[in-house]
């Protein structure tokens, strides 16, 4: 059987533009103007008879199949007697997959490699941040606010500046109004750490931020991205871990801004 690819001398992985050019390319040079070689009428037939195959999808199709299957014959049935009913039972050779889910997740894995080193260096900077000495300010509590909050309600403490800090209400029971308070914050995001009054008798540490109830974020988010790049685990557990990455990593900017 002709190996048409070895004709136009394309691989069989090639793309239709790229055949599309090896084809003018040889006509161009097997053109009886240009090369007068006996042998060129023969060849260019060659070469035209190759692309007329390899130029059509359907017939390129039939033709790999056959090429991959040398010693496969494909018997059509018989033609039926209505013209109606014709062609329906003819063989058709099976069609090119597209990629599967695991070559999707190979293409995919590359991406992730970016963002689990993000991860890391942003899990860095956090922990020089919190362990930095930390900057500290004495506001006055002005008022309590409670507002609403999706299904139930959300409690503030409100100070001279207008700082606005979610509380729980058992931590501040015992706070009067126009008591003192030390908001410690880190030195270099300003994300609130803690709140306490000027003896220290209160300490508020229950905090919706960064370093208070979400401190098992920025956590997960190293975790997962050491893990990542240690390479750890199956294709399908990489690919996994590499989508958790991106969303904890997106999280923890998040936090970041809105502590």
């Amino acid at each position: 059987m002709q190996d048409y690819y070895l004709v136009l001398g394309v691989p069989r992985t090639a793309q239709p533009a790229e055949i599309k050019r090896a084809y003018r390319k040889l006509v161009q040079q097997l053109h009886p103007d240009v090369n007068p070689d006996q042998h060129a009428q023969e060849l260019i037939k060659l070469v035209n008879e190759a692309y007329d195959v390899l130029g059509d999808e359907r017939k390129r199709s039939e033709y790999d199949y056959r090429l991959e299957n040398p010693f496969t014959q494909t018997v059509e049935p018989p033609l039926h007697r209505d013209p109606r009913y014709r062609g329906r039972g003819a063989y058709r050779p099976p069609q090119p997959k597209g990629p599967t889910e695991r070559d999707l997740m190979i293409l995919a894995l590359p991406y992730f490699r970016p963002v689990a080193v993000a991860g890391c260096l942003l899990f860095a900077l956090l922990v020089a941040d919190y362990f930095l000495p930390p900057n500290q300010s004495v506001e006055t509590l002005v008022k309590f606010r409670n507002e609403a909050f999706r299904r139930g309600w959300q409690d503030y403490l409100v100070t001279n500046t207008g700082r606005a800090v979610k509380i729980a209400v058992d931590d501040v029971q015992t706070l009067p109004v126009k008591s003192q308070l030390v908001f410690t914050e880190s030195a270099i995001f300003n994300i609130l750490v803690r709140v306490q009054t000027l003896d220290k008798t209160i300490v508020i540490t229950n905090l919706g931020s960064l370093y208070g109830n979400f401190i098992f974020v920025p956590v997960l988010m190293a975790g997962g991205c050491v893990l990542w790049i240690l390479g750890l685990g199956s294709l399908e557990f990489k690919f996994s871990l590499g989508i958790i990455n991106v969303f904890l990593v997106i999280f923890t900017v998040i936090l970041i801004f809105v502590s």
